[in-house]
């Protein structure tokens, strides 16, 4: 019998190499998603917390933030050159909602949208070609996330109200406005972000229903100009900015940096504390 010219023996090893890769890719993203659960439930007490102590809680979250960027890293390390788009799907959704939790921090302490460089800035990604090869916060991954915040401003807005916090479903209403005039400006195509794209309309409809209910009760006559230093998502200078940045994406770690936000963001909440407090009596 004529000896077999066939070896398949160099794929099984291969094969089983795959797999091993594999795994301990899965094994790596869970990590990160565990951590992610971990900073979204933090968060979450935004909802039930006093506009002027938010900012507090946000900082305190730093270590996990530094821990989120590390199990990143960790991703990284075991994902081939090149093989972004084949492993995608292992960490893709968990991207996107780490990525939401950091817009959401953003947001809350320094009034403004995350942009997609902060983004990766707050992931620990970076922007250069042996990097992204592996692994990067894609733009549609971007988007998924700033979708994932409107949707949470409409629960915000309604909480905020119950908290006798009026000045923040005004603001809020404001910027979702903008945000979704921007998707409007995007070409997107029939998927999954074009439907939740779709969908924001409701939220920029509940929003506008929260506002409309409270104006009606005659709740915003006396409305003045320090109601932009009061509720959540009051946009702060640049230095603030800068520094309280620093501390979420820990360049400022322990040192001056956080001592420094932390202080000003402190003062701050007293201040906006007290004309809360005035507003509602």
């Amino acid at each position: 019998m004529a000896a077999s010219h066939v070896d398949l023996a160099p794929l099984l090893l291969e094969l089983e190499a795959e797999r091993a890769l594999s795994e301990t890719i899965r094994a790596r993203a869970k990590e990160v998603d565990a951590v992610q659960r971990q900073i979204t439930a933090s968060l979450n007490r935004v909802h039930s917390t006093p506009a002027a102590q938010v900012t507090p809680l946000v900082l305190s979250l730093a270590p996990l933030f530094d821990q989120l960027r590390q199990r990143i890293r960790d991703v990284v390390e075991v994902v081939p050159d090149n093989q972004f788009w084949k492993w995608n799907d292992c960490w893709s959704f968990t991207l996107q909602r780490a990525n939401y939790c950091g817009a959401l921090a953003c947001f809350l302490t320094t009034g403004t949208l995350v942009t997609k460089d902060q983004s990766l800035h707050f992931l620990g990604l970076s922007s250069d070609a042996a990097s992204t090869s592996r692994l990067t916060l894609t733009t549609e991954e971007y988007l998924h996330s700033i979708i994932s915040l409107i949707n949470d401003f409409s629960r915000l807005a309604v909480n905020a109200v119950t908290m006798n916090d009026y000045a923040t479903p005004l603001r809020l209403s404001d910027f979702v406005k903008d945000l979704s005039a921007g998707f409007a400006m995007l070409n997107l195509k029939n998927d999954s972000l074009r439907k939740r794209f779709d969908g924001i309309k409701y939220d920029v409809k509940k929003i506008e229903e929260v506002v409309y209910d409270i104006s009606l009760r005659g709740l915003l006559k006396d409305r003045s100009p320090e109601w932009d230093h009061m509720g959540l998502g009051v946009e702060v200078d640049e230095q603030t900015r800068s520094q309280i940045w620093g501390v979420i994406t820990g360049e400022a770690g322990a040192g001056a940096g956080a001592a420094t936000a932390m202080g000003a963001t402190q003062k701050r909440a007293v201040g906006s504390g007290a004309e809360e407090q005035a507003m509602t009596m």
